[in-house]
């Protein structure tokens, strides 16, 4: 009788148990998010890593450090996937876009028997403008609780709780753009870094504390960036991506007796009774920069190749961003009123140029995209231009592009619009009415 999983880096798992293997969140080879993240890991997986002979796949959400096609391309198009019912149909029609032809789609925690000794129930997260999920999986050995990156309640945690999880896999560290790629003195943006990261170690403690498994591991960590162009973000002392020592550190500092916090490593399988096998070494904040730059060596040729193979922006680009940009804000009205501000944008290399963006909630009639420049802008942000066609063509999406930290940022007032963000996330008319009907409830 067995229970065990299997840790592949980020929030990828393999859960076994007597008949049935789950694979969760396969993200394995090669870098994502535009050719810019890469697994925390003192080496560079291969094809071999990934374990093919699975019965089926969990995809919690499309961000693709969880939905990665180079690692799905691996897979049977007919092996079964399991993903959570989300308020849009946007994630379902990218699976389906790849060829997979056995989706499950399953109501937030909706108990679903998979055979006799195999449970599992998908938890939407909790968020408004984001579409995500976990995964509790049972069976009779015992309980383990995967949360990938998924926001989620206090009320939905203790949820968790009681089903008296004996592993919790818990995200504990940062994943998105802010402050690397804004225009800001390195003494401020090393000051929001820490403070990111000790913000993100202290949800890690929080969330554990609520689930109370017997052990928790550190996972869906920050990735690392190996491009010679980005190598500086990695660094523990300045940076605010952390290492699992510093999850550790945070719990032994915070946490609570009745669990014990297991560090591992990619390759490493763990036991319901807290026994791991060790087939790797860890990458702490005291040995990750040395292994980071050794890493960055090693995929230099191949990470050139693809940055190549991304290829240039066409010749009327210009047309298409202006064209993009008028469609969506003009169909949007409502989320233009709560944007209310100019974004100078720039799309940067072959046959890019500048652009303005007007979501004035004063303007009710377009044009709201023009080329030019202003200089009352609230927003600045600087992109490739070849990754911006990708986007306004829909073959990208945006929020993909930003996490790729691969752009430039300002902002006067200096303050997050998450109006803005949530219309880039999915600029759907449907979906944008719907979320602030709730939003409107919520806060007015």
């Amino acid at each position: 009788m067995i229970l065990r999983v299997k840790f592949l880096g980020q929030a990828c798992t393999l859960v076994e148990t007597n008949n049935k293997r789950i694979l969760c969140d396969p993200w394995i080879i090669g870098p994502c998010n535009v050719n810019s993240w890469y697994h925390l890991n003192n080496k560079i997986a291969k094809k071999t890593d990934i374990p093919t002979d699975v019965d089926y796949l969990y995809i919690s959400h499309e961000h693709t450090d969880h939905f990665h096609i180079e690692t799905l391309k691996e897979f049977s198009r007919d092996i079964p996937i399991l993903i959570c019912k989300f308020p849009t149909d946007r994630f379902y029609n990218a699976v389906i876009e790849q060829g997979f032809k056995n989706i499950t789609i399953l109501n937030s925690w909706k108990k679903e028997k998979l055979d006799d000794d195999l449970e599992v129930t998908i938890i939407k997260n909790s968020e408004l403008m984001l579409e995500d999920s976990a995964m509790l999986i049972k069976s009779k050995e015992g309980t383990v609780f995967c949360q990938t990156d998924c926001g989620m309640s206090y009320e939905s945690l203790r949820r968790v709780a009681n089903e008296k999880p004996d592993l919790g896999f818990f995200k504990f560290g940062a994943a998105n753009w802010f402050p690397i790629v804004y225009d800001y003195e390195k003494e401020r943006k090393d000051k929001i870094s820490k403070k990111r990261k000790l913000s993100k170690l202290t949800g890690f403690v929080n969330y554990v504390k609520a689930v109370k498994p017997k052990y928790a591991i550190p996972y869906a960590g920050p990735p690392i960036f190996l491009h010679e162009s980005l190598i500086h973000v990695n660094d523990p002392e300045t940076g605010m991506f952390a290492t699992p020592d510093e999850a550790l550190n945070a719990w032994n500092e915070e946490g609570i007796d009745s669990t014990q916090v297991k560090i591992m490593s990619p390759s490493d399988e763990i036991t319901v009774e807290g026994d791991i096998t060790k087939n790797n070494e860890p990458v702490f904040s005291d040995n990750k920069m040395e292994i980071i730059q050794k890493l960055s060596e090693e995929v230099k040729d191949d990470l050139k190749r693809r940055w190549n193979e991304e290829g240039t922006a066409s010749k009327n680009l210009n047309n298409q961003i202006v064209d993009y940009f008028n469609k969506i804000i003009s169909e949007n009205p409502t989320a233009r009123e709560r944007i209310d501000i100019k974004v100078q944008f720039v799309a940067e290399g072959k046959n890019g140029g500048e652009f303005v963006l007007d979501f004035s909630k004063d303007k009710e009639n377009g044009p709201y995209a023009k080329e030019g420049t202003i200089d009352d802008w609230n927003y600045y942000m600087r992109l490739p231009a070849h990754l911006i066609e990708k986007a306004v063509n829909n073959k990208l999406l945006w929020e993909t592009l930003f996490l790729s930290c691969r752009w430039k940022a300002n902002r006067k007032p200096d303050q997050w619009n998450e109006h803005l963000m949530n219309l880039f996330y999915d600029p759907d008319p449907k979906r944008i009415e719907n979320i602030y009907k709730i939003y409107d409830k919520m806060f007015k």
